[in-house]
């Protein structure tokens, strides 16, 4: 779709991707505008996103393998004369969280795979997968996500399929992977349906796919293979949030994460130089990978490394961003301004300016100085999130608003991931609808009641700071196993919902939350 307006313009996405045989489409060109249709068709759609499996017991955020395997089973099972299709939509896996997790691995990918594929919280998931793409009419559909970037490697694709398919070829066939960048698109009946992660809308965590695709090809060919650079998102994940999860279970689950997660970790003394600096490191990046964006240069010019690695050896970004001191952001240089500040009489709202005090931080430091306890101080700088609507389904965010822009008119619905926060919104552009399918990773959320008072907080302050797995949270935190359905009905007409699975007394069914 053409745009009016000065300055350059890529155009909208339409639907991107190609293949050829039955039930494929072709792109058709005229006036140098594309327009592509979908590649598959399907009586039945279902999306869900963000699984991250992977990771050791006790810091697994996937915790529901049970109860995906049976919406998968149901899914195999129901109206076997009905083309069937079931996308992840993104961080099927995590390799980031895995025990030695890197910025990217390319050699140990497949053994991280394989850990993941044996461990028994995750195995009932991945036999109920083979048992899908064993089954006729059905049809699995991964796209990439930012945490399994690694999944888009060649030899790493064919491990997957292999095992998936459980080396049959007809089985094969009913997988389909989607790691170029493109999502995925296809047809429910007479609804255009594209899915895509939803980090190509998020400036912390693109990816360069073209970078991908060339890693992929010099390997395969046995060229001098680039070293990957790092984004600002996974260069936090790795540098300075693995080693935070650790030592607190909530790092990795606690909604929203601006808000929630750093007031704490600043009342915690957290907030040490060495982590700031990282931090900044991290924000260089993240510049940096906007500006490549704006651009549209996001991949990198075809020149190899000086030096030749080996596919025995780990493909490790060297060039680490340097860091450069933040006198005023460190934790006990403030302390000690502020103390000076108070000693000669100075305001205490004078001493915070700018997002520190939006985000609690001063208000916090000023306790600090005073002496308040921790608990006190973290409530004060969290209350306001008595009213946060992080997971209302109707709440339009920046991956909404980014994605409904970017992606053309002719897409019926829009579905995403990435945020781990379901929804459900009218297109702006065009008439369509928006969803974003959550996650089935573990989710936590302050509630009302736990925030309406600084002794009401004190009891779930001391349980989160002291956890150091996600089992001593028991129930601070829940599981949404939301699903997009895309239903093509009796009388024709295609209708789609976000919903929830469940499956109380071995009853499979989808509740539907949103329209």
């Amino acid at each position: 779709m053409a745009r009016g307006g000065s300055g350059p313009y890529l155009g909208a996405i339409s639907c991107l991707t190609f293949c050829r045989g039955p039930g494929c489409y072709y792109g058709v060109v005229r006036h140098n505008q594309m327009t592509v249709l979908p590649i598959h068709e399907f009586d039945q759609v279902y999306v869900i996103s963000d699984l991250h499996i992977g990771g050791l017991t006790n810091f697994q955020i996937f915790r529901q393998g049970s109860l995906l395997a049976s919406l998968i089973d149901w899914l195999t099972q129901r109206d076997t004369g009905q083309r069937v299709g079931l996308c992840i939509n993104g961080d099927t896996v995590d390799f980031l969280a895995e025990q030695s997790a890197t910025y990217f691995d390319p050699v140990g990918a497949t053994t991280k795979l394989d850990r993941m594929f044996q461990d028994a919280a995750f195995q009932p998931v991945w036999l109920a997968l083979q048992r899908l793409v064993a089954t006729p009419n059905r049809r699995l559909v991964l796209t990439l996500g930012n945490h399994d970037l690694e999944l888009a490697l060649p030899w790493v694709q064919e491990h997957l399929t292999r095992f998936l398919s459980q080396g049959k070829d007809e089985a094969r066939g009913r997988v389909t992977l989607s790691f170029d960048g493109a999502g995925y698109c296809c047809q429910v009946g007479d609804k255009t349906v594209l899915c895509l992660h939803g980090n190509e809308f998020d400036a912390w965590n693109l990816t360069d796919h073209e970078r991908l695709r060339r890693i992929g090809r010099d390997a395969v060919q046995g060229r001098l293979v680039a070293d990957w650079t790092p984004n600002a998102g996974t260069k936090l994940v790795i540098d300075v949030m693995n080693e935070l999860k650790r030592r607190y279970a909530f790092v990795d689950v606690l909604k929203p994460e601006v808000e929630a997660v750093l007031p704490i970790l600043w009342v915690l003394g957290e907030a040490t130089r060495s982590r700031l600096n990282r931090v900044v490191a991290v924000s260089r990046r993240l510049t940096w990978d906007a500006v490549r964006k704006a651009t549209g240069f996001l991949g990198p010019g075809e020149a190899p490394t000086n030096k030749p690695v080996e596919l025995s050896e780990p493909l490790e970004n060297t060039a680490y961003l340097p860091s450069f001191s933040m006198d005023r952001a460190d934790n006990d240089r403030l302390l000690d301004w502020a103390e000076e500040q108070a000693a000669v009489g100075t305001e205490p709202l004078s001493l915070v300016e700018g997002t520190s005090d939006r985000l609690g931080f001063g208000g916090a430091l000023w306790d600090r100085v005073r002496g308040r306890s921790q608990d006190e101080q973290a409530w004060e700088a969290l209350k306001g999130l008595a009213a946060d609507s992080t997971f209302a389904v109707d709440r339009e965010d920046d991956t909404y608003r980014r994605a409904d822009e970017f992606v053309g008119q002719d897409v019926d619905y829009l579905i995403t991931g990435h945020t781990h926060q379901a929804r459900a919104l009218p297109r702006r552009n065009g008439g369509g609808r928006y969803f974003n399918s959550g996650t089935w990773a573990t989710l936590m959320h302050l509630t009302v009641e736990q925030l309406k008072s600084a002794d009401a907080f004190k009891s779930v302050f001391q349980r989160i700071t002291a956890a150091r797995d996600l089992s001593s949270l028991s129930n601070l935190v829940d599981q949404r196993p939301t699903v997009v359905a895309i239903l093509k009905g009796a009388d024709g007409i295609t209708t789609a919902a976000l919903s929830l699975f469940s499956n109380d007394n071995m009853s499979p069914s989808l509740k539907e939350i949103s329209r």
